[in-house]
């Protein structure tokens, strides 16, 4: 058995590259491999991002040093954008990026049948939580699975050791409130699609001068090891807006964690880049202060406090505190404001010993020090008695200094095998991939060539001038030299042979990618069980004890938990958890059976984990949820292949979308009103101090938050609208009216959990 420090080291440590600097900045502090996006596609739309040539050349330095490339095409793509999702995929596997990480199973769908080079990560927004879920994903392609992020250790083990995939899991960076994949809010509040790429970090809005819904950030620190020992294939940092100092500096931290080195960069050190509070989260167990409701941003670490504020002869205010860590001019110091909100911070710009009027440039580590309050300081601001913190130490970014790039350095990554033939009047050279992709070229000189002097050096001659291939997507891996005249061939033919060869081969390489391009087929026809049919209306209840609102109705379907009633209605449609715990999926999958073998034969599903579960029960009566994300018809295509005949579209859909799907001729159906979840999440909000804690899981409380409502169901807090939406549909489509998300049908006249929004 490894131990345990083999066992760390064995372990991908992935980082975020939100430009090609903080990708070299990784590299450089010791990460594996990195993932960055594209200009499209991409979950972090606002983030700088890579154009096709910097991906080029980032994939030449991960390779030279061993170190791996993945590419985000985590958003949902709409149906017009499939060409354009396509031909972004053959760039990729073009540049042979290491791996996709993915979120639309339609994309998923296009890579396994037409990019089979491309190797598929399952996105942690696809909600894979438990072991059916990964199964699924397994069986849909994809080599590797970015967990749910709010699963526990022992939950990790278990599915890591039993999947069969490589399993990946976020150790340190921002968190999402909702569970990635299913928050709407900034879609529907602010027509800012997270699920598209242009998240407005909704859960960071105030309310009332509290934060119910800021996420602390998350820091395993030590415990990341506990993850490597349980089997965890890659440790993911998340910040793909963050600077390459702030990745480079959380690299570094736990690149000598995992290693098991001297730590050269500590949290507190960590704190001075970049700082919220932090929280380990559900590592282990759940926990009910995983929200920051008073603070937002960057603060840094606390380095004392204030004893006094001075005046000199000059009238200027000195802040005067014993500094626990070393402290130079122009770094940053911040204090908590009085009130709330921002820190008021500024630079430390004249700063001496206490008691001293002589300016000193640094301080040491326990020195009582005097900083100069600039003018912008209100007076009154400070009067003594306020933490100190330090958000920004010159001493700790010399510690990570910016690599050095030189694109020379760094060769193409595929290997050229060049096979050169010198005949008395004529030189011709023949090359390959040498890895047996693709076919091989030809080009041919005519020309007298005289006698060499020695064999040796024309040998040399010749790979010296086929190796330079820089600037180039090659490498030369071998050539071989037929030359039995023993001929001299010109350096400037051999360069020119070079250049040819090379334009034949990249010319080659984009006619087939074109090809290929040319011959997919986007118009995916509907199986004869998922073909429209006449326009149908449905309803869906939380539960079967709901009242059933006055209207025709062609089908009911009503949510399940992991109980099922004793005598249940064969004529209605049960739907599953859109989440189910790892520890209750046993439960989960006894209530199902137990419904088959009470006569019940239709099922709606809320995510892969379901499909699997009532597809291993020859269920073959199945509806997909909106929470599956069918945008576009590869993905109805490929939920239609696992046994789905209905689907329903998601309520952030474009009209444009919507339009495109009702006249694909696959049976989907719109939703006509809902009161949208906003927020689908296992934290309950933070709430006023005088409100209690929820402990045990036993919180049903109902909290409002203007005009907003969150309430508790089943292990979900849900946040959504008072009143529901209501959506405008093409004619003749089949519809749905959604109550299975409203809030409980009687709110208490006064809510004692309230927190209004502020204006």
């Amino acid at each position: 058995m490894r131990s345990s420090e083999e066992a760390s080291r064995g372990t991908e440590l992935l980082s975020p590259a939100g430009d090609f600097d903080t990708a070299l900045a990784a590299f450089d502090a010791g990460a594996d491999a990195v993932y960055c996006g594209l200009a499209d596609f991409s979950a972090r739309a606002f983030a700088k991002n890579f154009t096709p040539d910097e991906l080029r050349d980032l994939m030449r330095v991960a390779h030279e040093h061993s170190r791996k490339v993945y590419v985000t095409f985590n958003t949902l793509v709409e149906e017009e954008e499939l060409p354009r999702a396509a031909e972004a995929l053959s760039l990729l596997e073009s540049l042979e990026v290491d791996g996709v990480i993915v979120q639309d199973i339609g994309v998923a769908r296009l890579c396994a049948r037409h990019f089979p080079r491309l190797a598929l990560h399952a996105s942690t927004q696809l909600v894979a939580h438990n072991l059916e879920g990964v199964l699924a994903l397994k069986e849909l392609g994809f080599r590797r699975v970015v967990l749910a992020r709010e699963l526990t250790l022992e939950e990790v083990s278990s599915i890591a050791k039993r999947c069969g995939v490589e399993i990946e899991c976020f150790i340190h960076g921002a968190l999402c409130y909702s569970l990635s994949g299913l928050c709407l809010f900034s879609a529907m509040e602010k027509s800012r699609s997270g699920n598209r790429g242009r998240c407005a970090y909704c859960c960071r809005l105030p309310f009332d001068g509290v934060y119910p819904f800021s996420m602390k950030d998350l820091r395993l620190g030590e415990d990341a090891r506990l993850l490597a020992q349980a089997g965890v294939a890659s440790l993911k940092i998340e910040g793909r807006m963050k600077s390459a100092l702030y990745v480079a500096s959380v690299v570094k931290r736990y690149r000598e964690i995992l290693d098991g080195a001297p730590q050269t960069l500590t949290d507190a050190d960590l704190e001075t880049v970049f700082s919220r509070r932090t929280t380990p989260l559900y590592l282990h167990g759940e926990r009910d202060d995983v929200i920051e409701p008073e603070a937002l941003g960057h603060l840094g670490t606390p380095i004392g406090e204030v004893k006094r504020v001075t005046k000199d002869r000059e009238g200027r205010r000195w802040i005067r505190f014993h500094a626990s860590r070393a402290l130079e001019r122009h770094d940053g110091l911040q204090f908590l404001s009085p009130g709330g909100g921002k820190p008021l911070g500024f630079g430390v710009g004249e700063m001496r010993k206490a008691l001293s009027r002589s300016v000193v440039f640094k301080a040491a580590a326990g020195d009582d020090v005097e900083v100069l309050l600039p003018d912008s300081v209100p007076p009154g601001a400070l009067a003594g008695g306020e933490t100190v913190y330090l958000s920004m130490s010159n001493e700790v970014k010399r510690r990570v200094p910016p690599p050095s790039y030189r694109p020379g350095d760094y060769p193409g990554i595929k290997p050229l095998a060049v096979e050169l033939r010198l005949e008395p009047e004529a030189v011709e050279a023949r090359a390959h991939d040498a890895r047996g992709l693709g076919g091989t070229v030809c080009t041919r000189r005519e020309l007298p060539l005289a006698s060499a002097r020695e064999r040796v050096a024309s040998k040399a001659a010749a790979e010296r001038a086929f190796s330079r291939l820089g600037g180039t997507d090659w490498h030369l891996e071998s050539l071989a030299l037929e030359d039995s005249h023993g001929l001299f061939a010109p350096a400037s033919v051999l360069n020119d042979l070079r250049r040819e060869l090379v334009r034949l081969l990249d010319d080659a390489a984009e006619r087939e990618r074109l090809e290929r391009l040319d011959a997919i087929d986007f118009t995916m026809p509907p199986p004869p069980h998922a073909a429209a049919g006449p326009a149908r209306r449905r309803l869906r209840l939380a539960s079967a004890d709901d009242t059933v609102p006055t209207g025709v109705w062609d089908e009911t379907i009503v949510c399940i938990g992991d109980t099922v009633p004793d005598n249940p209605d064969t004529r209605l449609r049960y739907a599953l958890p859109v989440f189910t715990h790892e520890r209750d999926y046993p439960r989960l999958r006894t209530a199902v059976k137990r419904l088959i073998r009470l006569g019940c034969r239709r099922f709606e599903v809320a995510d892969l984990a379901g499909l699997r579960l009532v597809a291993s029960l020859g269920v073959d009566d199945v509806s997909a949820d909106w929470t599956l994300y069918a945008a576009n018809t590869q993905a109805l295509a490929a939920l239609a292949e696992r046994g789905v005949s209905r689907f329903v579209a998601s309520p952030e859909s474009s009209g444009r979308n919507i339009a495109a799907l009702a006249a694909s001729g696959w049976n989907v159906e719109f939703l006509e009103e809902q009161s949208t979840p906003l927020f689908i999440s296992l934290h309950r909000p933070a709430v006023a101090p005088e409100a209690p804690p929820a402990r045990d899981g036993a919180d049903t409380g109902i909290l409002r938050a203007g005009e907003l409502v969150c309430f508790r169901r089943g292990p979900l807090w849900i946040t959504t609208r008072l009143q529901p939406r209501y959506f405008d549909l093409p004619n003749g489509v089949s519809s749905r009216r959604d109550l299975s998300w409203a809030p409980p049908p009687s709110l208490p006249p006064s809510l004692p959990l309230s927190i209004e929004k502020r204006r």
